[in-house]
């Protein structure tokens, strides 16, 4: 979207200026008052923003006319007060009010974002919209947004989350919320119904064949017991295991030492390494080591393995018969009992008054169950939401701070959000930064293709060497770029042969008095293009 021409007057005086181009222009006066603050809130006025032209300006008794080019078109926009006229190729369309117009501009020009605003999804107001990609000369702030109201931060917030195309990650939260509070409120009803109708949970296997309650939580019950001894079994097979494992080890140590002793008769063994005949038995984790060179020893030592060895044997024994005993409580609790018909017809009775009840707590079960696999995925939706933003405004923190860093070389303090608190907010030229650098950071991050509007780039005594620096920073971006300034005398004509900008020059208007008659004739051309008849 670029911005082609801009026309402000009524039947006594009028300015026009049509001579706006792609990439960077910079609207430039050699004193204040000298008509750019006008043009620039002219530009958003129409295009839906609240006005904050200078005090002496009476922009209400004044026509504004706005082309602007998207997607290879020319659309033009007349606002007066509250009231619009859009011409989009040879159709007109007439509004009221900013609502009606921001519905046509959605339907027919652009989509706007969509955020949730009191519970409600609503199409974003210009006011908010704008200052993704303008910033004013007055009610400038780094701790809030601008025009502060009905609007908050966290509305901004979700304006950028929704321009990036993720979902909304307080609604994300509150749809986990939400289903939190039905699995609460069902939970909660089902107690409700089951202490009325304790028949429904009686531990009675006939009541299981005629209540979907009573049955269910029989097999609750069931599940739970076999789990537990599922559990037990697990153990005990383990610890079976480690016995098997060591007794193994010990029939090994069993095995060798017996070798040893047959070859001790025959002949002697000596260490290799230092000649020595004194061979160690070391036992487990090489806490004790025994010489086992003489007869006594080994035999003693032999003895006391062998005894491990059936120590281990008869734990094997009883971990075994314990192992079976599970596994036959495990079959056990499994099985179905059989119940004989005159049972059933004894508590049948009993039953009746608890149907409607059961029926519901079966119900109720149903939708905990479609419940908890809905909050599941909400779950997992909302962290993937929530992550996706973090990531969203971690980016453009990154890009404000790389831009910063360029710009301001000898700083060493770093932005850490898009707005600073309430009790740091930038001033100056520290607060002239910051601005341009989320602007820069907005529009690398979002990819909108909006015009950056920056009314007073370098306010407040920005430094030729900071604002060269600024400019070639968004040098890199394709966004058309709308920037005014005015110029000290020593830096007359300064932006008039700088290559890669177009400098407009207002220093020829008329100090508080940018209209005149000498602009009627095109102001009337483009009202009468408008079907405006000016009285």
């Amino acid at each position: 979207m670029e911005i082609k021409a801009i026309y402000i007057g009524n039947s006594e005086e009028a300015f026009a200026f049509e001579n706006f181009q792609s990439g960077l222009n910079i609207i430039s006066s050699d004193d204040n008052n000298k008509g750019k603050t006008i043009v620039i809130q002219s530009i958003v006025y129409c295009l839906g923003n609240i006005p904050v032209f200078p005090t002496a300006f009476d922009y209400e008794n004044y026509f504004h006319i706005l082309h602007i080019e998207h997607n290879n078109e020319i659309i033009k926009i007349c606002r007066k007060a509250k009231n619009f006229i859009v011409k989009k190729g040879k159709e007109y369309a007439v509004f009221d009010n900013t609502a009606e117009f921001k519905r046509y501009w959605n339907k027919n020009i652009q989509t706007l974002p969509l955020i949730k605003k009191d519970n409600v999804w609503r199409i974003v107001d210009p006011e908010l919209l704008v200052q993704v990609f303008f910033v004013g000369q007055d009610k400038k702030t780094t701790s809030n947004i601008v025009n502060r109201g009905w609007y908050k931060k966290e509305d901004f917030y979700a304006l950028l989350y929704a321009l990036s195309g993720i979902g909304d990650s307080n609604t994300a939260i509150d749809d986990v919320e939400t289903v939190k509070k039905k699995i609460r409120e069902l939970k909660t009803e089902k107690g409700t119904l089951l202490k009325e109708n304790k028949i429904l949970y009686k531990h009675n296997a006939a009541f299981e064949y005629l209540s979907a309650t009573n049955d269910k939580i029989a097999l609750e019950n069931i599940l739970k017991e076999a789990e537990h001894i599922k559990e037990k079994l697990l153990s005990l097979k383990k610890e079976r295991a480690n016995a098997v494992s060591r007794r193994a080890k010990n029939e090994m140590a069993l095995k060798e030492l017996r070798s040893l002793n047959r070859t001790m008769k025959t002949g002697q063994i000596t260490c290799l390494d230092c000649g020595s005949n004194h061979i160690a038995y070391e036992s487990a984790d090489s806490e004790f080591s025994f010489d086992i060179s003489t007869t006594t020893m080994r035999k003693q030592i032999l003895e006391s393995i062998q005894e491990k060895v059936d120590i281990y044997n008869e734990e094997i024994v009883r971990l075994t018969s314990e192992i079976n005993s599970c596994q036959k409580e495990f079959d056990s609790c499994l099985n179905t009992k059989d119940i004989p018909l005159e049972a059933l017809l004894v508590v049948r009775q009993e039953m009746e008054d608890a149907r409607d009840a059961d029926q519901r707590i079966s119900e109720i079960d149903t939708e905990l169950q479609e419940l908890s696999e809905q909050l599941e995925m909400k779950e997992a939706i909302s962290e993937d939401v929530s992550k996706k933003c973090e990531d969203l405004l971690a980016g453009i923190i990154k890009e404000m701070n790389e831009f910063y860093k360029f710009v301001d070389m000898a700083s060493v303090a770093e932005y850490d959000d898009i707005f600073t608190p309430k009790d740091k907010i930038y001033s100056g030229s520290e607060a002239t930064e910051f601005h341009l650098a989320r602007m820069y950071a907005f529009v690398k991050m979002l990819r909108h293709d909006y015009p950056i509007i920056v009314d007073s780039f370098r306010a407040e005594d920005l430094s030729s060497d900071r604002e060269k620096r600024a400019l070639q920073m968004f040098e890199k971006v394709s966004n058309q770029i709308i920037f005014t300034t005015t110029l000290k005398n020593e830096e007359n004509n300064k932006y008039a042969n700088c290559e890669g900008i177009h400098n407009i020059d207002f220093s020829s208007h008329v100090t508080n008095k940018m209209l005149s008659t000498e602009y009627m004739s095109r102001f009337l051309e483009a009202a009468t293009d408008m079907l405006i008849t000016i009285k």
